[in-house]
């Protein structure tokens, strides 16, 4: 492992770790979770979200290295996961930056695969990347918004040939009974699986077990689930195991609240299924020019 240079009514909120909160705990000597511990019953909140009750994976195991944290100018952090040998999917506010209103620079966007207490497997800076084409940062998490929160990061070195990548299922979209026009998913079950980096336990993998699909909206492409997301989550997979075999549905985009239930919002595959396959085809003929010879 290399080691880390230091460097309904419903409230939806983005998941992007803020800036600096991690380094403000750092010097914290309790952990939340000792802290709330301590705390008597009657005075605990009842709307805290906390990832302790996520079972911690290891990193560096199938297929969890193929995920790995998404870090944006040194000071903020998503979670992203390796699609193919060279490209990382993630979600595209993770790249918007407030502050300047702007876009971030790829070159300020690194990932690093199998990530796990400052150190990880590999590490590659982003040469450019793509997000939805109707994203637009400033409308956070508008319902016009969340159908294109998706990015598409092209890594300078193609660590997923030596890590492996996760697969995406080749159409999720179900024909529905002549005259119905309510999509289905065509998916094996609603049982699904997330994986991120939260905020609180920002350098370990954890895995939201044992959650549901529980509604589907934008004709397929956005559904809301009864995982619990929480700030850093933001890019993480949705994940499936039919037959055996890991398989990413989606990705985590955003959380939900209606009072003291909790849910998440993920994007499916078929919200950037078309903009992968323009991506790979850009790359294909990038390859094909390359292999030409010159006169």
């Amino acid at each position: 492992m290399k080691k880390l240079a230091v460097i309904l009514s419903v409230t939806i909120f983005m998941l992007t770790w803020p800036p600096g909160l991690a380094v403000a705990q750092a010097g914290i000597s309790e952990t939340p979770a000792e802290k709330l511990r301590k705390m008597r019953p009657d005075a605990r909140p009842n709307n805290v979200i906390t990832s302790f009750h996520r079972r911690a994976v290891e990193s560096s195991e199938a297929p969890w290295r193929s995920v790995g944290r998404v870090n944006v100018g040194g000071i903020s952090h998503c979670t992203g996961s390796l699609i193919a040998e060279n490209i990382v999917l993630t979600a595209a506010h993770c790249l918007y930056a407030k502050r300047t209103g702007k876009m971030v620079p790829p070159a300020n966007v690194h990932f690093l695969a199998g990530y796990a207490k400052g150190e990880y497997l590999a590490h590659s800076r982003v040469s450019r990347y793509t997000v939805g084409t109707g994203f637009d940062g400033r409308k956070g998490s508008l319902p016009e918004n969340m159908p294109h929160d998706w990015a598409l990061l092209l890594l300078v070195d193609p660590v997923g040939a030596e890590h492996g990548f996760l697969n995406i299922p080749e159409n999720l979209l179900a024909k529905g009974p002549p005259g119905k026009s309510r999509p289905r998913i065509a998916l094996p079950s609603s049982d699904v699986i997330t994986a991120g980096y939260p905020g609180d336990r920002s350098h370990i993998l954890s895995l939201e077990e044992n959650c549901q699909i529980k509604n589907v909206r934008a004709r397929g492409r956005v559904l809301v689930t009864n995982c619990t997301a929480i700030p850093g989550d933001s890019g993480g997979p949705i994940l499936q195991r039919p037959n055996g075999k890991w398989t990413l549905i989606g990705l985590n985009v955003a959380s939900v609240r209606n009072n003291t239930l909790h849910g998440s919002i993920i994007l499916s595959a078929l919200a950037f299924r078309d903009g992968l396959a323009a991506v790979q085809r850009h790359l294909d003929k990038q390859k094909r020019l390359a292999s030409e010879p010159t006169e």
